[in-house]
C-alpha cells in the first residue's frame, strides 16, 4: 500500500487487492456497515499518519474508486460545521465514488437513466443480485443478447451511496455496464425478453433457497 499526504486536511491511499485480501476482505465486504470494514479504513489511517506525518485532527470522511485493480482512497478531516451533513448521509456512500475505469459511474451533475450491464453467465448474474440490497427498489428488466444475460436497470431513484454499491457489484460480477437510454433501448429492440423485476425475483430467490437450506 502506498500513502500520499496531499495537504494538512487530505491523506491519499492506494490498496492492492492482494492487500485488501490479506486483511481478510473481500470487495463485498465493502458494500456493508461492518465492524471489520472500519477496523480496516482505522488500520490503513493509523499507517497512512505513521508514514507520512498526516494529523487527525477530528471526524474523518473517506471516499474511494477502484482504479487499474487498486482501491484508490482519499481520507479527508471533517470540520464540525460539516460534520451534521455527513451524519445525515449514511456512511456507506464512503465508497459511492467506488468504479473501475471501464466501467464508470456518473458524475453527481449526471441523470443516470437507465443502465445496462451484462454477465458472462447465470451464477455470477444470481451472485449480483443476492449481494444487491437495493434490489427491492430498482426496476430492472432482463434479457438475453448474443448468449450473455443482460440487465436493464433503472437507477434514477437510488441514493449515491446506493449506487455506489451498486457499481461495486458491478465491477465484481458484471463483464460490462453502459450508461444511456439509447444503448438500453438497442438492447430492449435486439435481445429476448425473460422477465421484469428480475433484480428483485433473483434476490428473493436467494433468500429463499437460503432459508430452506437452514
Amino acid at each position: 500500500m502506498n500513502f500520499r499526504k496531499v495537504s494538512d486536511n487530505e491523506l491519499r491511499c492506494s490498496v492492492s487487492m492482494d492487500e485488501i485480501r490479506a486483511n481478510g476482505l473481500e470487495i463485498s465486504d465493502l458494500l456493508k456497515k461492518s465492524d471489520k470494514t472500519y477496523e480496516f479504513f482505522e488500520y490503513l489511517m493509523q499507517e497512512g499518519q505513521e508514514e507520512t506525518g498526516f494529523e487527525k485532527t477530528g471526524p474523518m470522511s473517506v471516499e474511494g474508486m477502484f482504479l487499474n485493480g487498486n482501491l484508490e482512497l482519499i481520507f479527508r478531516n471533517v470540520e464540525e460545521e460539516e460534520l451534521d451533513s455527513w451524519e445525515e448521509a449514511e456512511s456507506s456512500e464512503v465508497m459511492a465514488g467506488m468504479s473501475e475505469a471501464q466501467n464508470p459511474i456518473p458524475d453527481e451533475n449526471t441523470p443516470l437513466k437507465l443502465v445496462q450491464v451484462t454477465f458472462s453467465t447465470a451464477g455470477r448474474l444470481y451472485q449480483f443480485c443476492q449481494l444487491l440490497q437495493s434490489a427491492e427498489k430498482i426496476p430492472s428488466t432482463l434479457y438475453m443478447y448474443e448468449g450473455k444475460y443482460v440487465l436493464i436497470l433503472d437507477l434514477d431513484g437510488c441514493s449515491r451511496s446506493e449506487v455506489g454499491a451498486f457499481c461495486i457489484l458491478v465491477n465484481e460480477y458484471g463483464e460490462q455496464s453502459i450508461y444511456g437510454d439509447l444503448q438500453a433501448s438497442y438492447i430492449m429492440e435486439h435481445g429476448r425478453f425473460i422477465c421484469e423485476d428480475a433484480c428483485y425475483r433473483i434476490h428473493m430467490m436467494q433468500e429463499i433457497t437460503s432459508q430452506e437450506e437452514d
